[in-house]
């Protein structure tokens, strides 16, 4: 009864997430008819919906991903509810709920109405509260008396396949009786009967085995016994700190009395015995000196045999005498064991010689119960072969195993009554059923897209000419792709000069940063004929030539460049120091090769979207090229486009570019190096001067030719110089007052 409430609180759960999934995101577009309950509740339908958005996973919501996990734990929770019993369902979805509740982005559904009822519906299966009768809240009594009912529901899979197995136990003994009357000389040498149960995994063996051997009550008040052991030790632990069972609530004091009813139920008096150690100290001493008793003749022999050795032996200890009759009494006895071993061995040699020994089957009904996964592909018909069982239970549905009794059955010529009995066991309206339908509805579509795609295929035709494939490979390379002895190629192109052998002058160097080592980009530029030159950048993370500076920068780098705002200076720094600084962004290969989804992109400046960040950063740097790639190669291919017509880079100015020893270059224009001497102390001291930086100090030395005359400018001069807060904190530092105490 509460399985069917729980099956229809998950799917309203589960049709909560789809609506929310389709609401939080647009790169998807589902249609009603993608959102029944067919297509929901199939074990495939939330790996469609992260495969389709996998390429665009970098874009999604945190609160997305979230539903996206949930829609995968229902799923689950699906699987468990019609799999296994009702208490590892309740301790699966406490701790969905326990992680939930350390997670940085929990479960939503938790929370809702629905979600409260699976949690009270799953709790039902196992046990209700009820108050008791003769109790009833008054006055002199407001706390009633409270009852624990334990409910244990089973899975009703359990109860269907002890009914089938009792159904196929009567066929059987009809069967046998029958024969009995009939054919009783035949009925001797009849076999008794296989029943293969087949399920899905090595847990549900074990259940099933303890089931069918134990009960019900015995198999269930083992895991309601496991269960309240656990949750007991946490709540006595509880109760230590707290100061004693008072502080409890009713529902765990009632969970502690039934551990103890539960226990002596199972264990009766073996339990009792073990509770009182006086009693279990009394029962071992009473049953070690039944163990060790010696019988009273054996007593008496020992007597017999100390009296005789008394005067022959040199033992005067009355223990070592002991001590040598037992040992008499062991030898002897060992030698008369030994004696009578040979003679039956002896007398059933003589008596078997000449007899066969005959191996008969035997006469009873027999269950084999095994899993998919140790039958996997062709295993599955060797399996039937082996055991031709005559009933076949399939307590889970797999598609491949009917195939493989289709083809057994088949194959198998028995008479009518032998013929193969499966049972097939689904539950109706549930996830199990719909999967089943859907791998139907698969494997038809495949066949059909076969027999289509057979229909209309055309017909291969020889394309080597009057070659032949062997004849290809023994005639080598002059068949192909040369002629005149292979000297010659077969087609040369002398517009575009295809086919001319490379002349070694392509252009190769490439200064790299060490830290772009950690990517896959170096290796792939050495492996696509580059040379690299791993240095120190303090400009860009590629320097192609003197006139091409790329700074790389994947998906999420870019994302968090732009967060920073690292991006800018990076942009700034390449746009001072190189005529054509270049942005490369790399995606990745299994992911969409675009940054926005064309449905989110407006007409407004966001600071939330990345193209309009993009565009503010064209905007700042116009010198800015930008290099899209979707791969590593695509980048392999752009750098050597990129490198076709210029020199080759000077790796120690590109690690120049940026640091300290640049400044000459900075300072200087590129006119004015040759003929003007710079005073290297002066320049030293000026870029010490508060508010002067190397990107200043050329405009400063072209106003001023010294320092005196720098110190001797007006505010407003060093202002329009300067600007307003670099100028008047210039001006402060020269015009300060300083006390020298005497």
């Amino acid at each position: 009864m509460y399985t069917h409430v729980v099956i229809v609180l998950v799917y309203i759960i589960h049709q909560c997430c789809m609506r929310e999934i389709k609401s939080s995101t647009s790169l998807i577009q589902w249609t009603d008819a993608e959102l029944k309950l067919e297509n929901c509740v199939t074990t495939n339908f939330d790996r469609t919906i992260s495969r389709q958005l996998q390429h665009d996973w970098h874009r999604l919501k945190p609160s997305t991903k979230q539903l996206l996990n949930d829609l995968r734990i229902l799923v689950t929770l699906f699987d468990y509810l019609i799999r296994y019993d009702c208490i590892s369902f309740w301790r699966l979805i406490n701790s969905i709920k326990s992680m939930s509740a350390s997670a940085r982005h929990p479960s939503l559904w938790l929370l809702t109405p629905a979600g409260e009822n699976i949690f009270k519906n799953a709790k039902d299966r196992i046990y209700t509260i009820h108050t008791s009768q003769t109790s009833k809240s008054t006055k002199t009594n407001p706390k009633p008396k409270k009852l624990l009912i334990p409910v244990l529901e089973e899975n009703p899979k359990w109860r269907l396949l002890h009914q089938v197995l009792t159904e196929i136990e009567n066929k059987w003994k009809e069967r046998k009786s029958r024969k009995n009357k009939l054919m009783s000389k035949r009925f001797s040498a009849h076999r008794g009967a296989r029943v293969l149960v087949m399920v899905k995994d090595e847990r549900t063996v074990d259940t099933l085995q303890s089931y069918l051997i134990d009960g019900k009550q015995k198999t269930m008040g083992k895991r309601w016994l496991r269960y309240l052991k656990q949750v007991n030790d946490r709540s006595r632990l509880l109760a230590k700190n707290s100061g004693g069972s008072s502080h409890l609530s009713d529902e765990i004091r009632l969970l502690l009395e039934e551990e103890s009813r539960v226990r002596n139920l199972l264990f009766g008096s073996e339990r009792n015995c073990e509770g009182n150690k006086n009693n279990e100290e009394k029962c071992g001493v009473k049953r070690r000196a039944e163990l060790n008793a010696v019988p009273g003749w054996k007593r008496m022999k020992r007597k017999i045999l100390m009296e005789k050795n008394r005067g022959k032996t040199t033992v005067h200890s009355k223990d070592d005498r002991k001590s040598a009759a037992a040992l008499a009494e062991v030898l002897e006895e060992a030698e008369r064991n030994t004696a009578g071993a040979r003679y039956s061995e002896s007398s059933s040699l003589d008596v078997e010689e000449g007899k066969n020994y005959i191996a008969k089957e035997l006469d009873e009904l027999r269950v084999v119960i095994r899993t998919y996964s140790s039958v996997e592909g062709d295993q599955a018909y060797l399996l039937l072969n082996d055991l031709r069982p005559s009933y076949v239970v399939l307590y889970d549905a797999e598609q491949y195993f009917i195939r493989s009794l289709e083809i057994y059955s088949a194959c198998s010529i028995l008479p009518d009554e032998n013929r193969l009995h499966v049972y097939f066991m689904l539950f109706e309206a549930s996830s199990e059923e719909k999967n089943y339908l859907k791998a139907l509805e698969r494997e038809q579509n495949a066949f059909e897209r076969l027999i289509q795609h057979k229909k209309t295929m055309s017909l291969p035709l020889n394309v080597m000419g009057p070659y032949t494939t062997q004849e290809i490979l023994e005639a080598g390379p002059g068949v192909t792709d040369s002629y005149m002895g292979g000297t010659l190629p077969l087609a040369v192109d002398t517009r575009t000069r295809k086919g001319k052998q490379k002349n070694g002058s392509d252009k190769r160097d490439i200064a790299v940063d060490v830290r772009e080592f950690r990517s896959s980009l170096p290796s792939i530029l050495h492996q696509g004929g580059m040379r690299l030159a791993p240095v120190t950048l303090t400009v860009g993370d590629f320097v192609l030539s003197n006139f091409h500076c790329v700074e790389r920068k994947s998906i999420g780098d870019l994302f968090g460049s732009f967060a920073s705002g690292r991006l800018f200076s990076q942009a700034e720094a390449m746009s001072k120091h190189y005529k054509c600084p270049c942005l490369l962004i790399e995606f990745d290969p299994g992911k969409t090769f675009c940054l926005q989804n064309i449905n989110e992109i407006g007409t407004e400046i966001r600071t939330d979207s990345i193209c309009s960040r993009m565009s503010i950063l064209i905007m700042h740097f116009p010198k800015l090229r930008l290099l899209w790639s979707r791969n590593p190669y695509e980048t392999l291919k752009l750098f050597k486009t990129l490198k076709a017509n210029h020199e080759e880079v000077n790796v120690d100015r590109a690690v120049e570019k940026g640091s300290n020893e640049s400044v000459d270059a900075l300072l200087l224009s590129v006119d004015d190096a040759a003929e003007y001497d710079v005073n290297e102390a002066a320049r030293d001291m000026l870029l010490r001067l508060p508010g002067i930086t190397v990107h200043n100090a050329r405009k400063v030395m072209k106003v001023a030719e010294s320092i005196s005359e720098l110190a001797e400018l007006p505010r407003d001069k060093m202002k329009e110089l300067l600007g307003p807060q670099t100028g008047q904190k210039l001006f402060s530092f020269f015009h300060q007052r300083y006390h020298v105490e005497k």
